[in-house]
């Protein structure tokens, strides 16, 4: 028997490019999970002060808030994957995060596994044809073989040994995922920031404490991976056309659709209506 699932993912600025023997992309970080393959000619990326060279066929694999810079380090110059992603599984991210480091060369066996998903994702890159409804499945079903082969090596290394998994941190991660599923009519200006609290309290450690080891185990802190739950809430509710929007904002602990509004526009670049609108058009 299947167990039931309720997962959300984002990709996006995945690219395949090539550059001349001057490229180089300067120091700079983000939110997010990143694979950056090297196709032909070699790279040298720097990863928090760490210097890695690149060979065709060797990958780098960052996490959330690791600084990073590249140049290119070959005459010829050379040519690259790249691919961003976010995740909500918290068993995922703390896989993710615990690798043993961000260099994997081709010879690897994280670099031989997950190679197959990305020779599929790079044919499909090139191809921009994912308007259709055929290339759309055809990626998920790449991005999926992917996380299973990423999921699958990194759980067999080591450094991912149950022993090794923060157990406060996974306690937080399913206690905040509770208090979503079960948040209604609830004050969401301060929800957050005492729900956090109040789980510190539950553990016996200082809020501050919680936030660094939840932030080293799954690359954010417990406030982003709240706000990343409530958003999947939001967008699941805003796909049920018989809820108004201002009964999704009570359902969600707004005080009111205003406020509600001005939050999801925050996260997403879009109000809760054009969201529905470009849902069910």
């Amino acid at each position: 028997m299947l167990p039931d699932m309720n997962s959300t993912f984002r990709v996006f600025a995945a690219h395949y490019r090539t550059v001349d023997s001057n490229w180089s992309y300067p120091a700079h970080s983000h939110p997010f999970f990143e694979v950056n393959l090297v196709l032909s000619g070699s790279q040298r990326m720097k990863a928090n002060g760490q210097p890695y060279l690149q060979q065709p066929g060797d990958l780098m694999l960052l996490i959330p808030g690791e600084e990073h810079e590249s140049y290119a380090a070959s005459a010829q110059g050379m040519t690259y994957y790249c691919i961003h992603f976010d995740v909500d599984e918290p068993a995922f991210r703390e896989l993710l995060c615990a690798r043993s480091g961000p260099f994997f060369d081709s010879g690897s066996e994280l670099s031989k596994q997950i190679r197959p998903a990305l020779d599929k994702l790079i044919m499909l890159t090139l191809d921009e044809a994912g308007v259709r409804v055929q290339s759309r499945m055809m990626i998920l079903s790449a991005l999926f073989e992917l996380f299973g082969a990423l999921s699958h090596v990194l759980s067999q290394e080591e450094h991912s040994t149950p022993s090794q998994i923060n157990p406060t941190a996974s306690y937080v991660a399913s206690r905040l995922e509770q208090m979503v599923g079960d948040i209604e009519n609830e004050d969401g200006d301060a929800l957050a920031h005492d729900t956090v609290e109040s789980i510190a309290q539950e553990v016996g450690y200082s809020t501050s404490s919680v936030n660094r080891m939840f932030s080293r185990a799954f690359g954010l802190s417990p406030r982003q991976y709240m706000s990343m739950l409530i958003l999947k809430k939001a967008k699941l509710l805003l796909m049920d056309p018989d809820l108004s929007i201002e009964e999704i904002s009570m359902k969600l602990g707004y005080k009111n659709i205003a406020h509600f509004s001005r939050q999801y526009k925050r996260w997403t670049d879009e109000s809760p209506s054009q969201f529905r609108a470009r849902f069910h058009k």
